[in-house]
């Protein structure tokens, strides 16, 4: 699996609560991530879409590209050569459950010439399978920890910092899971089920199929409601990941200057920042001045056209149709009448043709022309609406050439001044960053950061439509269950006498009031844990004090005098100590027995939080607690302070960067 060749085994069942932490160490690119990879894949298979995601910010690979491999972006599961059908690649967790000995397996197995694969799950007991169908081994999995919440136990110190940096509480369903709440729920759904069958048991057949059509439509702008509340969440979470990304290439980048003194570099800051003024009140100035009609003055030939019909529309006067209809058919009425007269006025072929002639020129002169054109766009417009379309027409006629030329002319101005911000950037950075090698990875830093930027905007225009259709959604959803609540007061007398609706309903209110109360206590004891830990963790810390969380898990921080702390002043590092915090009070609260597996464990922290997870938090983590730090992460220092607590040490080796195997190191060797 991965660069893991053959059968490689971290032995847990030495700890102990005093000798918690096994230690696998690496240097980078060894397979440390793998191996995290690995023991998430064991919970969540191929099939979880965050098991699939690859890279930050990137949407998730398929099944079959995730196992397989994507040339030039991922080199995939399986191990890169000597891929051959039957190759099996495997990870297993052993431990022990009411005194027997239980393990749980997934495998895939590469088909078709190495172009598919198969999966499977497989649960044994005291050395025996367990006939369990591919769902029940999956069930009987997420019993020892639930899919949900695996990004609990099995994480990256760098990556952590969602839960510290959340303001929507979208981490709030998997801690819900993790602390046992969620069976509530499932309870309470089954209930609403029962207690709307029981409601709807009384009433008259037609109500019943109307409310149950409604009911059903409530249900599906719910799900849709959910459906797009999900997605915003996804993106929200990406965006984050991607922000976390862009201000480490910010910071990378910015430790590759040194060609200027403290004034030079001051001086250019200021003509930039003077240059992104000038762009900002152009913009304003653009965005003021752009008329509604802009679409009109970018098409002016079709302005042109559209005025000069309806110039003639308004020129012919009466519509089209009645003033055709007049000269075809007033004068031969007119004869007709003369015919019919008593005594009867004959007229000559002559005289007729001339009276026509002569009603023809009488309605022309009166503003009935002959041959008149009704355009059907304008048939059903009212005269008086056409006069104002017309004089609207006009106006953009005569002046949209000019308004145009204006319009233009700004963003000219604005193109200038674009080129300009960008070749005084130039300036700084050539004249800042001095070596070749420093300016190529400069450069190849700040196309990340503009990547970066542009995936950032991509995606917070697309969670501005999920959340126009969550709500749109949610607003039908409400509409439907006053449509339903009127639906049923219409036959309140029917519902009273409905005792088993009655005491349903009875039921689930105390089961909301029960899982509200429930849920409150969880929360209070938890934050009194959070608060507990912040006050280790984060004891030198002048800026966060204390920290408290919202009915929905949503942190916030405190200063020492108690006011709120803005989460954009809190430094990466703090944030990830904040992440860890939350982390631990969690695990506390939750009591399960699993192992804790945290890649790159100190992360951006200084050398002064160091000390502090290393004696305050590392002994008590988790019980095993695996540590994956890099080769010189902790240095001697770190592993003298973490000695007494360390029951084994591995190292990766992985020479070629393709076979990577784990070796266990004597203690004292290591030491």
């Amino acid at each position: 699996m991965f660069a893991y060749r053959e059968c490689n085994r971290i032995e847990f069942s030495e700890c102990t609560l005093e000798r918690n932490i096994i230690v696998v160490s690496g240097r980078n690119g060894a397979g440390k991530t793998s191996l995290l990879n690995a023991a998430k894949l064991l919970f969540l298979g191929a099939n979880s879409e965050s098991m699939r995601r690859i890279r930050v910010g990137d949407s998730p690979l398929n099944p079959k590209q995730f196992m397989i491999g994507v040339p030039g972006r991922w080199y995939g599961v399986f191990p890169r050569d000597g891929r051959r059908d039957g190759m099996i690649a495997r990870v297993a967790l052993f431990w022990e459950e009411s005194g027997a000995a239980y393990s749980a397996e997934r495998s895939f197995t590469l088909t078709r010439q190495g172009n598919d694969y198969t999966e499977k799950l497989q649960i044994t007991r005291n050395g025996r399978a367990l006939s369990l169908s591919e769902e029940d081994a999956d069930a009987r999995l997420q019993t020892l920890l639930p899919n949900e919440v695996v990004p609990f136990f099995f994480f990256d110190g760098e990556q952590i910092q969602s839960l510290a940096d959340a303001d929507v509480g979208r981490e709030s369903a998997e801690i819900e899971r993790l602390l046992g709440l969620s069976f509530l729920n499932d309870i309470d759904r089954q209930l609403d089920v029962y207690v709307k069958e029981r409601r709807r048991a009384g009433l008259p057949e037609t109500v019943r199929h109307r409310i149950t059509e409604m009911e059903g439509e409530q249900k599906s702008e719910e799900a849709r409601a959910e459906s797009a509340r999900r997605l915003r969440i996804a993106l929200e979470e990406e965006i984050a990941d991607l922000e976390t990304a862009k201000a480490r290439a910010e910071e990378a980048r910015k430790k590759l200057r040194s060609g200027l003194s403290e004034e030079e570099r001051s001086k250019m800051g200021a003509r930039i920042e003077n240059l992104r003024r000038q762009r900002e009140a152009l913009a304003s100035q653009i965005a003021s001045k752009l008329p509604l009609e802009a679409p009109f003055l970018t098409n002016l030939g079709l302005v042109d056209q559209a005025f000069r019909t309806l110039d003639d529309q308004l020129k012919a006067g009466t519509a089209a149709s009645l003033a055709n209809r007049l000269h075809a058919d007033l004068p031969p009425g007119v004869i007709a009448l003369l015919a019919a007269l008593e005594p009867t006025v004959a007229l000559h072929p002559r005289q007729s043709t001339e009276l026509i002639k002569g009603l023809g020129w009488l309605l022309t002169k009166i503003g009935v022309p002959a041959d008149s054109f009704d355009h059907p766009i304008f048939a059903s417009v009212a005269i008086s609406l056409r006069q104002q379309l017309r004089d609207r027409f006009l106006t953009w006629h005569q002046s949209g050439q000019e308004t145009l030329a204006a319009h233009a002319d700004l963003l000219r101005q604005m193109r200038a001044l674009n080129i300009q911000l960008r070749q005084a950037q130039r300036d700084l950075d050539d004249a800042d960053v001095v070596s070749d090698e420093a300016k190529r990875r400069y450069e190849q830093l700040t196309n990340e950061i503009e990547m970066a930027e542009a995936e950032i905007r991509r995606r917070l225009q697309e969670t501005v439509v999920h959340e126009q259709d969550e709500s749109r959604a949610a607003r039908n959803a409400a509409q439907l269950s006053d449509r339903i609540r009127a639906g049923y007061e219409e036959h309140a007398d029917v519902l009273r006498e409905n005792k088993a609706y009655v005491l349903s309903r009875s039921v689930r209110l105390a089961l909301q009031t029960y899982r509200q109360e429930r849920r409150a206590a969880i929360r209070a004891s938890v934050e009194e844990r959070l608060r507990a830990k912040v006050a280790v963790l984060l004891g030198p810390s002048r800026l966060i004090k204390s920290a408290s969380l919202n009915e929905n898990f949503v942190m916030t921080y405190q200063d020492e005098d108690g006011e709120d702390v803005a989460r954009q002043s809190i430094s990466a590092g703090m944030r990830q100590l904040v992440a860890m915090a939350m982390l631990w009070a969690l695990k506390e609260e939750a009591d399960r027995p699993l192992p804790v597996m945290i890649d790159t464990p100190l992360g951006r922290i200084d050398r002064e939080n160091r000390n502090l997870l290393m004696n305050d938090y590392f002994p008590h983590a988790g019980n095993p607690l695996v540590l994956l730090p890099t080769n010189s992460e902790f240095g001697d220092q770190g592993f003298d302070q973490l000695s007494e607590h360390i029951c084994k040490r591995y190292e990766i080796q992985n020479h070629d960067g393709r076979s990577a195997s784990i070796v266990e190191l004597s203690l004292q060797v290591a030491h």
